[in-house]
């Protein structure tokens, strides 16, 4: 399954390495190492094996470098400009990967969810489906909005309400173009059964 460690072997998508990438999958690749494999590896997420191919959801964007991307790009809009508080945005990430029973991704984005100061109850609780005693109201809505939203694919008109009361309709968006972005990440690492590496394993 997904969560399992990379020792047990990636199996479904080969890992492409620098020197086997054409033009178009080495610009892509630049510029993941340069600025996404960092910031991963940099909060304790493994993001670059030792054969220097990428872990995680990166490795099978170089198989369509264009759309992948463009897909890049989006993360990093979302990174620059989003008008979500950083713990919630880790309370949106964290609750699309539960939902999606994504090992990878709650793996990664634990580290960014203890940087932005969430509790290790709260995280422990969304990470495992719980729902968790927020500390604000503001927290609760985000996690409830998002959850209804990947566990129902809709959500209810209180929860909606009281979302919108807290985020309005720009916060609003931003928390459904997080959401979307996520399950697209999860989507990739469930599809290709992309398991968490070990620290000091084997990358694959």
């Amino acid at each position: 399954m997904n969560g399992r460690a990379a020792a047990a072997g990636i199996a479904r998508l080969r890992q492409l390495t620098p020197d086997g990438l054409v033009p178009a999958q080495r610009a892509l690749y630049d510029s993941l190492v340069a600025r996404e494999v960092p910031w991963a590896e940099n909060a304790g997420a493994r993001a670059i094996a030792r054969d220097g191919s990428l872990l995680g959801p990166f490795n099978p964007l170089l198989f369509s470098p264009a759309t992948g991307a463009a897909l890049v790009d989006v993360f990093r809009a979302d990174a620059r400009a989003t008008s979500l508080p950083p713990r919630v945005h880790e309370i949106v990430v964290l609750t699309v990967g539960a939902a999606w029973r994504t090992g990878y991704e709650t793996y990664a984005h634990t580290p960014f969810a203890h940087a932005a100061g969430l509790p290790d109850t709260t995280i422990d609780a969304i990470v495992s489906g719980r729902h968790p005693d927020f500390e604000s109201a503001k927290e609760a809505s985000a996690y409830d909005f998002t959850r209804q939203l990947v566990t129902r694919q809709q959500v209810d008109d209180a929860t909606y309400a009281r979302a919108a009361a807290e985020f309005g309709d720009t916060g609003l968006v931003d928390m459904v173009l997080l959401t979307g972005l996520y399950v697209c990440v999860c989507a990739i690492i469930n599809a290709f059964d992309i398991g968490v590496p070990e620290r000091n394993g084997e990358d694959r």
